[in-house]
């Protein structure tokens, strides 16, 4: 529409022109001749005169020619310049007041990179004047970290005149710095002349601190000493971290879509993967240990916490699993264990765990109605072979002894050291009433038999005394007590003997 009320304009003064200047040239016509018969009846005028006439005649004629065809256009011209740049004057007006209440943070700036306007919320957003930002004021309200790279980058735009982003912090109203992102724009006229810039920012610290989260989660996720998988709602796997990688042995690759028990050991019972799916669904986390195998087939122990991730309706969306690898834990337990209730020297139960073994055994024994036999062993000559041999050589005969000793009982039965040569035995499910007597016979045999350590040949004998529960219907402590006195009643019989101990005595 402009372009068009344009062409008129300029073709309404021609067409005027052209109707003015042949009225003008019969007007003419006709005056001269009225002027010529007026002349002639006039008496004859001088040269001067003549001139006078003849000059006067052709500023009539010329002076609606340079009007109309010189002066009347050079005015329009300069009146629709001065409209242009009213109607501009007006633009920029209403441009300036919708920038005001944009909200976002607008700027202009002239051919030589310098701000030379900032909307209200600009204003708003740094605290500072108008006169204080511009120039490079803006420069100034950058954090300084942001400064040389933004400037320069903002410098190289500028020249090649293209548009740029870039993010940037800036000083705001109260002294802190927030994270704004900047699009700058080129101006150019109607024939392509250069302007300046028009820029606008907004806020970003939203975003930015959405960023830091997830880099932070990404880092944790990353770097974490602890194994992390996390799964579907339908427990396929989506992702792992490197941590998985290096204890299970698979690669993120060999997961993905896997179901994560193609790490199960097989060491858990239905029952208990059933109590776990019962604790995610209701309480939505898990914690405890498990078995699992590795990828190279060997099984080891983990700590693992699953715990489901809802949505905004409270429906379960993934489950997140962090575990840690206690193999060695276990192990270093199991020692540990191992050392509390097994004897350091023949690897037989210690004294603690013969307690234990006892209870049970007698709580068994009253349940399937058989009785158990509590034995109490001490070697005979034991001393002898320390004093003459050493130490050492007494141990490896006592790890040598107790050996057979194990051999020539029962799968179920127990043989314990409580101390130097001293050993108790537990003798389960006795169906028969000489089933004590043969296994004390085979353990007299076993101790009896000649022990060669290198060049030694050694002999000890065993004198063992027993007593028989329910019979002897006492406490674990005292038919350990009569099995003992049982025993010195053997050595005081000959020795490499057994003796029953009497109930009713």
């Amino acid at each position: 529409m402009a372009d068009d009320s344009k062409t008129v304009i300029r073709k309404e003064p021609r067409q005027s022109a052209v109707w003015l200047l042949t009225v003008l040239a019969v007007a003419v016509f006709i005056i001269e001749v009225l002027v010529m018969v007026f002349l002639s009846s006039l008496p004859p005028m001088s040269d001067a005169a003549k001139t006078m006439i003849d000059a006067a005649t052709l500023s009539i004629i010329l002076f609606p020619i340079f009007y109309f065809l010189v002066f009347r256009p050079l005015i329009n011209n300069i009146t629709e310049r001065r409209m242009a740049e009213e109607a501009l004057r007006e633009s920029e007006i209403r441009f300036r007041k919708m920038a005001d209440h944009a909200p976002a943070l607008i700027w202009l700036a002239d051919t030589q990179n310098m701000g030379v306007w900032y909307n209200k919320h600009w204003l708003d957003y740094t605290g500072r004047s108008m006169e204080q930002e511009l120039g490079f004021g803006w420069l100034e309200g950058m954090h300084p970290d942001d400064r040389a790279r933004s400037a320069a980058y903002c410098q190289a735009s500028f020249d090649a005149r293209k548009k740029f982003e870039m993010e940037f912090r800036l000083r705001c109203a109260d002294g802190s710095y927030g994270w704004i992102a900047d699009v700058g724009v080129p101006r150019f006229d109607d024939n392509g002349e250069f302007l300046g810039y028009i820029g606008y920012c907004w806020d970003i610290n939203g975003r930015k601190a959405t960023e830091a989260r997830l880099q932070l989660a990404a880092n944790v996720f990353t770097h974490a000493r602890e194994g992390i998988l996390i799964a579907d709602a339908n427990g396929s796997i989506i992702d792992v971290n490197e941590t998985f990688s290096r204890i299970t042995g698979y690669s993120r690759a060999e997961v993905l879509g896997k179901n994560p028990r193609i790490l199960q050991s097989g060491r858990q019972s239905p029952e208990f993967y059933i109590a776990m799916w019962k604790a995610l669904i209701e309480d939505g986390h898990w914690t405890g240990e498990m078995w699992n195998r590795r990828k190279s087939g060997e099984v080891y122990a983990e700590m693992l916490t699953i715990s489901a991730v809802y949505d905004a309706d409270k429906i379960i969306q993934n489950y997140v699993a962090l575990f840690t690898d206690i193999t060695s834990m276990k192990e270093h337990q199991h020692q540990l264990e191992h050392i509390a209730h097994f004897d350091a020297l023949t690897g037989l139960p210690n004294r603690i765990l013969l307690a234990d073994r006892l209870q049970q055994a007698m709580v068994q024994s009253q349940r399937r109605k058989q009785p158990l036999a509590v034995v109490f062993l001490d070697l005979d000559g034991f001393k002898a072979v320390n004093d003459n041999h050493g130490h050492k050589i007494g141990d490896e005969l006592l790890i040598l002894v107790s050996q057979r000793m194990r051999a020539a009982l029962r799968e179920g039965d127990t043989l314990a050291r409580i101390g130097g040569d001293e050993f108790v035995a537990v003798l389960v499910d006795l169906e028969q009433p000489g089933d004590w007597k043969l296994l004390l016979d085979r353990m007299l045999q076993a101790a009896a038999a000649p022990v060669e350590i290198g060049e030694l040949v050694l002999n000890v004998t065993a004198s063992i005394g027993v007593t028989l529960y329910p019979d002897d219907d006492a406490d674990t402590d005292i038919l350990m007590r009569h099995a003992d006195q049982a025993m010195y009643q053997a050595k005081q019989s000959g020795k490499n003997c057994y003796h029953l101990f009497d109930v009713g005595q």
